[in-house]
Formats: structure tokens, C-alpha cells, sequence
């Protein structure tokens, strides 16, 4: 019996209010070769990167002495490494996850300008620019694109959205210049915002469940009514495993938009009440926001509507505070008193755990032969090492998921012996998305960040 076959970009289509709505499809049988490893038409599974910050680092190991270094990393190096109580939320997905540790941001070495560099630095290999700052303690931009938007240069056109740029704290200081506010970066002069807002984001993927005739209204008719049809007709044409990946896809839609509206609302636009990420009692609902959001890039990748998403769970000198840990002080001023050290740490296994919420649902979510986190390449740093020392050495850095095949795995801990730079890592990451690229950062006289050699303990 002849098996039959689906191109990947195939829709569900209807009609909403006399206007046509398309609600895309999660990868099935149907679509993929006889054994699952590429597309029906022989091209190769999509492979994703995401980035992911969070800000000011961890907790010191002493805080009467820094000297002893930072509460992340175990000592242990190679595979099996133990977690700390800071990763412990990782084991899971421990085999997916390479942690590097010893490794120098370079392109740092112009400005030594702490959570600017570390930004900067890290996530582009470039040095960022300073920028006026007479009513600022600094100020500055990046130097360069964002490892993300190297990506999104490179793969971007095949998707529906090119990149999209999610944040989970609002708690960002917007004083400081581009380089603390915001995660990505196409150059100096284009930063990304991201949203904010589950539901915002939600609509820039499945806007169609909002009428573009009448936004005020909400949505009157639901896109999954829309293309009921379609789906009756769709199944004739399948198998019974695709059947039910397709109503647990619908399920999931629904799902999402239902999680969406369990947020606190606000009104961002005058009579116009929506859902958004908003505070309760004066705290930002981060774990619930954090949820939200992944649950969007799941369906975001599933679908194909893009391969690039940043996340910036926690901005740089972020003032976000943790109301489920008890913390009624901002982070960033936590992180600069050594009394608060205690407090620190356990923000930072609060941030591991909503780190791994993103790993486990990847590795939970079917595709082709595999799962997600075997397509794709997720990279968090941070903008220093530890807040109160403003070092750039050795910040945390984690970089998770097989990349296609092309990054290690199992996983392992690699510790630098001779402070390599971090745009290795970046270069690593960037060739399992883009496998043709050949360096990464500045290539100018501030090149110091700039990168021609992937880091070899990353490659599989």
C-alpha cells in the first residue's frame, strides 16, 4: 500500500468571520521519511538555538572570601559529572547537558566594565560600545549581532517568524543603554525587545485567534472552530498515529490559550483588557509566566514558525525578586551585599529549575525518531560570574541539547586549562544550526572576542 506523504508547510485552513485563518501542523508521520530521520522530500530535521540569560550570576562558595570562587559547578569534570545542588534540577536532562566552566569572555578586555561585558561579551563575541552616560553609572550598546541573530541571519527566511524574543521578569533596568535592557541584537543600533506578555507572544504565532477587523472585541471565533473541516478531511488522509498527534495538537492550542488566560490581567491599551505577565500583590508571577513561555516555544518549534528564540529570564543588574522564596529585595542589590549570599543561592536553583522546565519539555516533545532537545542547541550564560565581583571568568554556562547529532552527548563537564575564549562556544553552537559558518565576533582591532576555532570539547 502506498504510503501517503505531506509537505512539511502543509496548513489547516477555514475561514473566521469571512476572513481565512491557517493554524500550522506539528511535525508528522506523514511528512517524514520511512524511518524518521528527515522529511519526506530527504531534507534534513530543522535544528533550533535557543539563548537564555539570566542576571548577576550566582552565589560565592565564601562570601568572606572570593577567592574560593562561586556555587555552580562541581569540581568532578568529564561525563556522569555530580550535579551541585544548584543543577540538581538538571537530572533529567543530565545527559544533554555540557557544562563549561574556566572559560574567559575575550572580547571583554577593552572595557572590563562587568555586567556589560558579560552580556555583551558572551552572547556575541563582540566588545559592546560605550555610550553617553551623564545621568547613568554606564552606559552602553553591543558591538556586534547576537549569536542568535547570526543564526536568524542565516535560517530566519524559512520560517514564519525569523526569531522571536521572549522575556520572563519585567524588574530590566532601561538606564544603562541597550546592552542591559535587551537580549538580542541584530547590531549596534538594532536591539529586539522582547515580549513580555505570554499572550502577545502567543498572538505573534497564532494571531489568527484575534479578529484583525476587530482586536477590541476578543477572540469571537476561535480559530480551531475555523478549521474544524479541514481537520476531517485532513485525517482521511492519514494514519491512525498522525489522527491522534493531530487532536493532541489541537488539544495543546487550546491548552496554551487556556494557560495563557489563568495570568493576571491588566489593561495595556486602554479598553482593550487583555491577559499579560502582571504583578500580584506587587510580584511578578515569574514560574508562571516562565511555564507560559515554554509552552509557546514548543508549539512555536513543533510547528516550524521559527528556529530562534531568545529568552531573557532575568535582564542584567535585574531587580527581579523571587515572592515564593520569601525575597522582598531585588536581586541585583542581594547579589552586592554578602549578608544576602544564602538568599542568592537559592535564586539561583530557583532559576536552574525554571532553566530545566524548558529541557524537560523539550526532551518530553516527539520529533521524528527523537525529541526537540535532540534538534536543538540551548545556550545560557549570564552577564557575570557572580554580581558582588563583577568577574567575567568563568561565568555559568550551560549548553544543552545534541544539535542535530553535532554537539556531545552524553554530556560532560569540561573545565578549561587555559581559559579559552567563550566565543569558542558560541562558534560550537552556532555550526550545528548553520553548519557553514566559520567564525564568530569582532574581526576589528577590538577582535580579541573574535573566534575561528569551535570549541572541541562541545563537538560530538
Amino acid at each position: 500500500m502506498k504510503r501517503h506523504q505531506l509537505s512539511r508547510r502543509t496548513l489547516l485552513r477555514g475561514v473566521a468571520g469571512g476572513t481565512s485563518v491557517a493554524l500550522a501542523l506539528p511535525l508528522l508521520e506523514a511528512m517524514l521519511n520511512s524511518n524518521g530521520t528527515a522529511h519526506a522530500d530527504g531534507t534534513n530535521l530543522p535544528r533550533r538555538m535557543i539563548t537564555w540569560h539570566f542576571g548577576n550570576g550566582v552565589a560565592l562558595v565564601d562570601p568572606a572570601d572570593v577567592g574560593k570562587g562561586n556555587r555552580w559547578a562541581p569540581a568532578e569534570t568529564g561525563p556522569n559529572y555530580p550535579l551541585t545542588p544548584q543543577l540538581a534540577a538538571l537530572e533529567g536532562v543530565r545527559d544533554y547537558c555540557n557544562l563549561l566552566t574556566g572559560f574567559d569572555i575575550k572580547a571583554s578586555s577593552k572595557h572590563r566594565r562587568g555586567h556589560h561585558d558579560g552580556c555583551a561579551g558572551f552572547f556575541s563575541g563582540y566588545p559592546f560600545i560605550e555610550l553617553p552616560h551623564a545621568e547613568n553609572s554606564y552606559s552602553s550598546k553591543f558591538g556586534g549581532p547576537s549569536i542568535d541573530q547570526v543564526a536568524a541571519a542565516a535560517v530566519g527566511a524559512q520560517t514564519f517568524l525569523p526569531s522571536l524574543q521572549l522575556a520572563v521578569s519585567k524588574r530590566v533596568i532601561t538606564g544603562e543603554g541597550p546592552t542591559l535592557q535587551y537580549l538580542s541584537h541584530k547590531g549596534p543600533d538594532q536591539p529586539l525587545p522582547p515580549f513580555f506578555n505570554p499572550q502577545e507572544a502567543f498572538a505573534a504565532l497564532f494571531e489568527s485567534f484575534v479578529p484583525p477587523d476587530d482586536p477590541t472585541k476578543g477572540p469571537r471565533v476561535d480559530i480551531l472552530d475555523a478549521v474544524r473541516e479541514d481537520v476531517k478531511a485532513l485525517k482521511l488522509r492519514v494514519g491512525s498515529a498522525d489522527k491522534i498527534r493531530l487532536d493532541a495538537h489541537l488539544a495543546s492550542v487550546e491548552q496554551i490559550k487556556k494557560q495563557i488566560e489563568t495570568l493576571p490581567p491588566a489593561c495595556t491599551l486602554p479598553g482593550m483588557p487583555i491577559e499579560t505577565n502582571m504583578d500580584i500583590d506587587g510580584a511578578e508571577p515569574i514560574e508562571l509566566v516562565n511555564a507560559a513561555m515554554v509552552e509557546i516555544i514548543i508549539e512555536a518549534f513543533r510547528c516550524d514558525l521559527t528556529r530562534i528564540v531568545s529568552i531573557q529570564f532575568s535582564g542584567s543588574v535585574g531587580y527581579h525578586i523571587f515572592k515564593s522564596l520569601g525575597h522582598a529585595k531585588g536581586h541585583h542589590d542581594m547579589t552586592h551585599d554578602t549578608a544576602d549570599n544564602e538568599a542568592v543561592d537559592q535564586c539561583t536553583i530557583k532559576t536552574v529549575e525554571c532553566f530545566a522546565v524548558l529541557l524537560n519539555r523539550l526532551k518530553e516533545t516527539v520529533e521524528g525518531d527523537g525529541n526537540l532537545l535532540d534538534n536543538s542547541v540551548v545556550i545560557l550564560g549570564s552577564d557575570a560570574a557572580s554580581g558582588y565581583t563583577h568577574s567575567v571568568f568563568d561565568q555559568p554556562c550551560i549548553v544543552a541539547g545534541r544539535g542535530g547529532g553535532t554537539l556531545r552527548y552524553p554530556a560532560e563537564h569540561y573545565h578549561s586549562p587555559s581559559s579559552e575564549n567563550t566565543s569558542d562556544i558560541l562558534l560550537a553552537c552556532l555550526q550545528s544550526v548553520v553548519p557553514e559558518a566559520t567564525e564568530v565576533g569582532a574581526t576589528n582591532a577590538d577582535g580579541d572576542g573574535y573566534s575561528n576555532t569551535p570549541c572541541a570539547a562541545l563537538l560530538a
